[in-house]
């Protein structure tokens, strides 16, 4: 029974410390003409944006702590559209934004080291 109550106090906590740093700061972002990424100060939440109304593709590029690495694009509709990702387990650690021009090479931002 000890042990639980222990257990259970820990999580309360590290719960309560996570909701703390979401609410301070402005997180963590990068730009280009061709679209935008922002990583939420919690580094729990990624958003990609695209910024221009043409036929390039924009997607940010991310790792965790867990050392899993994803990809979020911002899907084409048309014009200015973003998409979005939550990490559960762990957090963001390093990202970057990167496009392509007319289905030309990839081009990426410098990553971005969140510390």
């Amino acid at each position: 029974m000890r042990k639980s109550i222990t257990v259970l106090t820990t999580l309360f906590l590290l719960l309560a410390m996570t909701a703390t740093a979401s609410a301070s700061g402005n997180g963590w972002r990068s730009d280009s003409p061709a679209g935008s990424v922002k990583v939420s100060s919690d580094r729990k939440h990624i958003t990609v944006c695209d910024l221009q109304h043409d036929t390039t593709e924009v997607w940010a590029e991310y790792a965790t702590s867990f050392l899993l690495m994803h990809t979020v694009k911002a899907e084409k509709a048309g014009g200015f559209e973003c998409g979005e990702d939550t990490v559960f387990f762990g957090y963001i650690t390093v990202f970057k934004l990167c496009f392509r021009y007319d289905h030309a090479v990839k081009q990426c931002n410098r990553s971005v080291w969140i510390k």
